[in-house]
């Protein structure tokens, strides 16, 4: 049905009178059944232009002028011409995707991706800088090879073979790294290196030492023949490496080595050319012409000059700028000056092809252009201020001069010192002494050679007064050493990584892959099926290796490299201070050092600051700044599309496509691999859906805007130029001291409002700007990336969709729709909702149109000059945008005609609630939240507004004082937040302080706080209990959540365990089977591999339903300490296999699992949309398009939420954490008067007979060593046996956890956790109880269920020992003291006091029995998003 949506032509009522569609704003046609399609499509044509030229001569020695026709180098075809006819208006930059991607492809949940467990490598002495563990050593190798430091890399290439066995993957990705290298300098330099050099590296380092070479290996070998070797040389070489390749290595190889894409196009024609045996002739393709693509610009088109192409500034957009002393604005419009210079790209008139074509050209040549980094520009910008105040003959004098001039002064002081740093480094680096082994350069000396000292003089400065300016407060974080050290170096990195030509290469090499595979596979001459097949996923993947982060940078090189560059910078900033003699009425001068470092302690901790000079520190405070110098801009090209991990969005500067939170290590090992397994596509075709939806700025909206703005007006969210609080009175000399004490907070308060709102004024201008640089381009775009969610956000952060009012009135689609007649109510419907009037019927919202048509049209005529009705909406911009837009409809000849560019929003009604509605099947809650069919929209806040008002006039006629004090002030608004957040995990106390929030304006007097506090916890239980009563199904599955997150946060895995045993038994192999393990251990690592063994390492990971694996990344990080000139600066340590943080794995789990499920709606959403034609883009819950295409937006989010719910989700999850953790232990805490701990404590007793009963003795044995894991260990091994007498000897064993199983009590496992959505700690009842109990009642007969089909019922404990535990603990409570009435004890001290901790195998309790609501009636709801 949704396909036929896509062929259908206009609708058969599109021009129907508007009183025949009134009553179809009740939206019948929602339902399928109801709609009628007629389909016409137009043909798909494909046209390609291949602008690559060739390098060298013809290599193949059968046809020496002939090239391969492939598609290798073919960027973007051309976007075919595809008519919908009646649904969308073709447009060239179009691609639609394969229908297969919008639908939910079923996957086996009993093998997710699993990735084996990494340990802590090894580590090795650091000398001349080269040392650490293996992937520290992999970044330097990387960092050397790109700078052409051979002799250091053959120094690390070395210590990592001596750490690794020679079979690990990483040895030979090490060689031929380093064989890459030589080949390329061998490029640049034939007289330095040579094939013979290359050749003498893989004969004596590899063949030699028995390192067994792979495809890559080979792969540089022959390119290096074909582009070093020449006649009939370089054919005997080819040959020779083709021979050995096949005999040393095998098909496999040999299939690898001829799909690689690391060969061009001329070098790949000569390679399959050179295996006629394998291969027929490969076709031949014309020469490549004068027609440049623009993907591939290998020809400069800037040689002639600029003809006018029409992009000039208007001047009528010119913005008045908000006064600020920072270069935050500045540096904004350097990289914007692509769009007001037009002589820095060139319109491609001598290039061949159509005017679209040459238009594509010239958007792409200046999105590379407005890439580039805009360091130059701003160290320019610096240089002009300085010389324009030595022209007036100001020099140096601080109070008149602008800080760009300062920072010219200063940038020209640290660059001398730079480039004299830069030159000791190559010293250094090239000649090593044991006098200077242990010189610090060694270290980071390679990492800073791959930045120029100009650039890192300019970014130093640069970061240095934004650390400055962004720090207001006193020790503020902006300027502790520790953090500009890593933020510097960071942008050091950044900057060097940012080369056009490897990007640009790197995405040539992506598209290539596919199309020789499609290409051999037709010229083989080999049987079928001898190709190399896609690995399936299988159920225990290996790690990436450890060079997959070679392109990082160590945290302490960071450090040591950021605390360089500011040690220089404190030596090269001065300032010239003038004061006046108090006595004489003299100006004095004096040159003093702008910034100083200071240490001093921050939390307890040592802690080191960079301290501006108080004349620097006034000059930036009074102004705040912000600066955006390397912040990402909108793109006027279509973004790259997802590749892989970092190859997608801009061309030149790489992005991640998941934004690891915390740099969390195990997120990209899993992103990656799923990468690489075809897991993500789905998420990468939706990614580049939304990335390719072209944008407009709208201009009538943003003139009006600039004309409000530079009249200082503060309308909405717009910042007025005056906008500020009031300056409080100061009180007289003789007023209280409380009066004064309130007048101190009151300037506070009123200083930070008034910081904060310039602040806001400051960025609104950078918005402005952006939009008034964008404001002639035809097409923008914002490139998407996700969150480890799943979430979709734009990557460019000042000006998107995603903000607030007042950058989302700025946006406009650029492909426009004609409204239709519905397409026009949807407008009126739309300007409604942007007014606030959106709780009302769509037939009231529409009327809500008309009956305001005439304030309408004078707020689109004259938005400020009139009676600026729209001003009064809750949305002022975007309902003054809608103003002009159904302006301009109802005014053309035919409204139904009016092409219409302006989003249409559909908005979700509590998303969160929706999807745990659906689980559940809950029906009340369904009904609350639009599922359920409804003449009107549900408001699930004003319901529970209602419910809570009812419970507080039930306990007010009681006499209940707070109630009665409350009875007639709860409004929606008092529960909104609440009601929001309870679903994303909110607290207790957070939802308390919510509540509080809002009904702090009925307490006026100081003296009320108290009852404000306790109003606030009255509300905040009340909305819970609320919340209890309507998601009642909602509630069981929020309970099955936790239960099972708090079961795998104290949990170890098959593997830990495994390891321990082998401890326990002398088995003691520190590492991984890749690395050398050490013939002896030491002390200090066996305790350091004991402490990793019993570490809880295990995190929450799911797989959402488009198979992205999401990996929670709240982990404990790791610190060490790096010695630096200028202090010693801790470092934190981001592991991938570092302890979890089981507070925040365990609270985060219920919502990040929803927000995964509304991410997988809404790419779902986005990839039927764009199957059928439609622009789509989305705010998470909120979606739009255009109007005319709301009615089929509308069929396709209901259609994407019914078939993920009619899927089993929560049994999916549920088959997928036995999977996943299969094999994994947990530890219990049983209720130590429960049966099970009683007998695991006799039994306890028992094992330590004789020891003295003292009571720090018996509290031991509550606790669960990992002595008891490892027997429960043998124990399955030997009930798993295949030997019948030690399955026997398995039957008679006797563990905590076979007593436990023995001993099922479902109400015996005791936890503090919260409990369920709606309840706390403080507000868990009966209710928690009776939920906890059918849960784990039904866990507990499954499990029996299962061990009496086995016949392997646990054995259990004698009476005697179990009467001997019962007397021991009669004694244990005769010993504790009675707790004092009304004293609170922590949860963990009432654990520890009252529980006995077990080892459990980790099993999870069935999945809660859905209840009776049906997804499929969702089809009907009117409201479900409107």
């Amino acid at each position: 049905m949704l396909a036929r949506a896509a062929r259908r032509k206009l609708r058969r009522d599109a021009f129907r009178s508007p009183t025949q569609l009134a009553e179809q704003l009740t939206l019948p046609w929602l339902c399928p059944a109801q709609m009628r399609w007629a389909a016409s499509v137009g043909p798909a044509t494909t046209t390609t232009h291949d602008a690559r030229r060739p390098r060298h001569g013809a290599l193949s020695p059968r046809h020496e002028t002939r090239s391969l026709a492939t598609q290798a180098d073919v960027q973007h075809a051309h976007t075919p011409t595809i008519a919908f006819d009646g649904l969308i208006q073709p447009w060239s930059s179009r691609s639609i995707h394969s229908p297969r991607m919008a639908r939910l492809e079923p996957w086996d949940p009993a093998t997710p991706l699993v990735l084996r467990e990494s340990r802590d490598p090894p580590t090795t002495p650091s000398k001349f800088g080269i040392g650490g563990d293996p992937i520290e050593l992999y970044q330097n190798l990387h960092a050397c090879l790109r700078v052409g430091r051979m002799d250091r890399a053959t120094a690390i290439i070395q210590r990592l073979t001596t750490m690794y066995s020679p079979t690990a993957s990483e040895v030979v990705e090490a060689h031929n790294a380093y064989l890459q290298a030589l080949f390329e300098l061998a490029q640049q330099d034939p007289e330095a290196y040579s094939m013979a050099t290359i050749e003498e590296w893989y004969d004596s380092h590899m063949v030699r030492k028995a390192i067994e070479p792979n495809a890559g290996t080979f792969v540089v070998l022959l390119r290096a023949s074909m582009s070093l070797l020449e006649g009939n040389t370089r054919h005997r070489s080819l040959h020779k490496y083709l021979a050995m390749a096949e005999a040393r290595c095998g098909s496999d190889v040999m299939d690898a080595i001829n799909y690689s894409e690391d060969f061009d196009d001329h070098e790949w024609d000569a390679l399959i050319r050179a295996q006629p045996d394998r291969f027929q002739e490969p076709p031949v393709m014309e020469q490549p012409t004068n027609k440049a693509y623009p993907i591939e610009m290998s020809t400069p088109l800037g040689t002639q000059a600029l003809i006018d192409a029409n992009i000039l500034p208007n001047p009528a957009h010119s913005v008045k700028e908000v006064p600020q002393k920072g270069e935050g604005l500045i540096a904004l419009k350097n990289a914007l000056a692509v769009f007001d210079q037009t002589s820095r790209v060139p319109f491609p008139h001598e290039m061949d092809g159509s005017q679209d074509e040459k238009e594509r050209a010239f958007a792409y040549m200046r999105q590379l252009q407005l890439e580039q980094d805009a360091t130059e520009a701003a160290t320019n910008r610096w240089k002009i201020e300085d010389e324009k105040l030595q022209e007036l003959g100001i020099h140096g004098v601080l109070k008149t001069k602008p800080i760009q001039a300062l920072m010219w002064q200063w940038y020209s002081a640290l660059l001398p010192r730079l480039q004299k740093e830069y030159a000791r480094v190559q010293q250094v680096l090239s000649a090593p002494t044991p006098q200077n082994q242990s010189d610090e350069r060694h270290i980071y000396g390679p990492y800073l050679e791959m930045c120029k000292p100009e650039k890192m003089a300019a970014i130093t400065v640069s970061r240095m007064i934004q650390g400055v300016a962004i720090g207001r407060k006193e020790h503020s974080s902006d300027l502790k050493i520790s953090q500009l050290s890593s933020q510097l170096a960071e942008d050091i990195r950044n900057q060097s990584i940012s080369d056009a030509k490897e990007k640009l290469l790197s995405a040539r090499k992506k598209q290539r892959k596919q199309a020789r595979r499609a290409m051999l596979d037709s010229l083989s001459l080999q049987p079928q099926g001898t190709k190399p097949e896609e690995k399936p996923t299988t159920r225990i993947a290996e790690l990436p290796t450890d060079s997959f982060l070679k392109a990082e940078v160590p945290n302490a090189v960071k450090t040591r490299i950021g605390a360089m560059l500011i040690e220089h910078f404190l030596q090269a900033a001065m300032i010239t201070v003038t004061v006046e003699d108090p006595k004489s009425g003299k100006t004095l001068t004096n040159t003093q050092a702008a910034f100083h470092h200071h240490v001093g302690f921050a939390n307890g901790k040592r802690t080191g600051w960079i301290v501006p000079h108080q004349e620097i520190l006034n000059k930036l405070m009074r102004e705040p700044t912000h600066s955006v110098q390397s912040v990402q801009l909108p793109m006027v090209f279509e973004p790259k599309p997802w590749t892989a991990f970092d190859e997608g969005g801009y061309y030149t500067t790489s992005q991640a496509v998941v934004r690891l939170k915390n740099h969390d290590q195990a997120q990209r090992a899993y992103a990656q691999s799923a990468i690489e397994n075809g897991d993500m596509e789905k998420m990468f075709t939706g990614l580049d859906v939304l990335s390719k939806v072209p944008w407009q700025i709208n201009k009538d909206v943003f003139e009006v805007m600039v004309q409000a703005w530079n009249m200082g007006e503060g309308i909405g969210a717009m910042v007025g130029e005056k906008t500020g609080p009031t300056l409080p009175e100061e009180p007289p000399q003789d007023a209280s001291a409380a009066t004064k004490t309130a007048w101190r907070r009151a300037i506070v308060a009123y200083e930070n409002e008034r910081g904060g709102l310039h602040s806001q004024r400051c960025y609104q201008n950078f918005q402005l700007e952006t939009a008034r640089a964008f404001a002639k381009e035809k097409k923008l775009y914002f490139p998407h990336s996700v969150d480890f969610r799943g979430r979709a956000y734009p990557i460019p952060p000042v000006l998107n969709h995603m903000g607030s009012d007042f950058s989302r009135c700025l946006l406009r689609f650029a492909n426009g729709k004609e409204l239709g007649t519905v397409g026009l109510q949807w407008l009126k419907v739309h300007l409604a909702n942007l007014y606030g009037f959106d709780k009302a019927s769509l037939h009231e919202r529409e009327q809500f149109a008309m009956n305001n048509l005439h304030e309408i049209y004078d707020s689109a005529a004259n938005p400020l000059t009139g009676r600026r009705w729209w001003t009064k909406a809750e949305d002022p911009w975007q309902c003054l945008a809608c103003c002009m837009e159904l302006k301009n409809a109802l005014e053309s000849p035919d409204p139904t005609r009016f092409v219409s560019r302006l989003p249409v929003h559909q908005d979700g009604t509590c998303n969160g609630l929706q999807h745990y509605a659906a689980l559940g099947g809950d029906t009340a809650g369904a009904s609350q939240v639009n599922l359920e069919p409804s003449d009107r929209p549900q408001d699930i806040y004003t319901g529970v507004a209602d419910l809570v008002r009812s419970m507080i006039a039930d306990d007010a006629a009681q006499g209940h004082r707070l109630a009665t004090m409350l009875k007639d002030k709860i409004s929606r608004k008092v529960v909104k937040r609440t009601v929001m957040t309870n679903v994303y995990g909110v607290t207790f106390i957070g939802a308390k302080n919510q509540v509080e929030d809002e009904l702090r304006g009925f307490f006026e007097r100081e003296d009320e706080t108290t009852e404000i506090w306790q109003a606030a916890s009255y509300v905040a239980s009340k909305i819970f209990l609320a919340l209890g009563k309507i998601f009642n199904g909602a509630q069981e599955i929020q309970y099955w959540l936790g239960e099972c997150g708090e079961r795998i946060s104290t949990s170890v895995s098959a593997e830990q365990i495994r390891r321990l045993r082998d401890h326990l038994d002398g088995k003691k192999k520190p590492y991984d089977s890749k690395y050398k393990n050490p013939k002896s251990v030491s002390k200090s690592l066996e305790k350091k591999i004991v402490k990793d063994i019993e570490a809880f390492k295990t995190p929450i990971i799911w797989t959402t339903p488009l198979k992205m694996p999401v990996v929670q990344p709240y982990r404990k990080p790791g610190t060490h300490v790096v010695k630096t000139k200028l202090q010693e600066i801790v470092v934190s340590r981001n592991l991938g296999n570092a302890a979890i943080d089981k507070r925040k794995q365990l609270q985060a789990f219920p919502p990040n699992f929803i927000h995964s499920l509304d991410a997988t709606h809404m790419i779902l959403s986005a990839l039927k949309c764009n199957e059928m034609g439609i622009d789509f883009a989305a705010v998470h819950d909120s979606f739009w398009t255009h109007a005319a295409d709301v009615p089929n937006l509308n069929i396709i989010l209901r259609d994407a939420f019914v078939r993920m719910h009619s899927e089993d989700i929560m049994g999916r999850l549920a088959a997928e954490f036995k999977a996943r953790y299969s094999g994994s232990m947990h530890k219990a805490l049983l209720v130590q008067s429960s049966d099970a701990a009683k007998k695991i404590l006799a039994w306890r007793r028992a094992q330590h007979e004789g020891e003295a009963s003292a009571r720090g003795a018996r509290k031991a044995h509550k606790d669960a060593p990992f002595d008891e894991l490892a027997l429960e260990a043998q124990r399955q091994d030997l009930l798993n046996s295949e030997d019948l007498e030690m399955r026997e000897q398995g039957l008679k064993m006797v563990t905590p956890t076979s007593i436990w199983l023995a001993n099922q009590d479902p109400s015996s496992i005791a936890s503090y956790r919260l409990a369920r959505m709606g309840e706390s700690k403080n507000t868990a009842g009966p209710k928690l109880d009776e939920v906890k109990e059918k849960l784990i009642t039904a866990e507990a007969e499954h499990v029996t269920g299962e061990l009496e089909a086995s016949g392997t019922l646990a054995n259990d404990i004698s009476d005697a020992d179990l009467l001997a535990a019962e007397e021991e603990m009669e004694e244990e409570l005769e010993d504790e003291s009675p707790m004092k009435t009304g004293e609170k004890k922590k949860a963990r001290s009432r654990l520890t006091s009252t529980t006995v901790a077990v080892w459990l195998p980790l099993t999870f309790p069935p999945v809660p029995k859905k209840g009776d609501w049906d997804v499929s009636r969702l089809r009907e709801s009117k409201y479900f998003f409107s």
